[in-house]
């Protein structure tokens, strides 16, 4: 992605389709997807967002949902 937004909105994607494409995914499953990604976007937009501003991996992982955000510059990707 090129910002966090983006990241966001790839997280947000990723969890639509795992709610649409699994039918398991109702009542308690789906309400803690979904609160497990509310939280991380938060975080993603917080405290990610900083790291990453400043050079530094960042990740977080909320009921069995993990986000890693890597800064593009990142010399141990090439």
């Amino acid at each position: 992605m090129d910002d966090i937004e983006g990241a966001v909105a790839a997280l947000d994607r990723s969890v639509q389709r795992i709610l649409d494409r699994d039918p398991a995914m109702t009542g308690r499953p789906a309400k803690a997807l979904r609160e497990s990604a509310r939280d991380i976007r938060t975080r993603m937009l917080g405290e990610g967002r900083a790291a990453v501003e400043q050079g530094e991996r960042w990740s977080v992982e909320v009921g069995g949902v993990r986000v890693l955000l890597i800064p593009r510059d990142d010399e141990s990707l090439a």
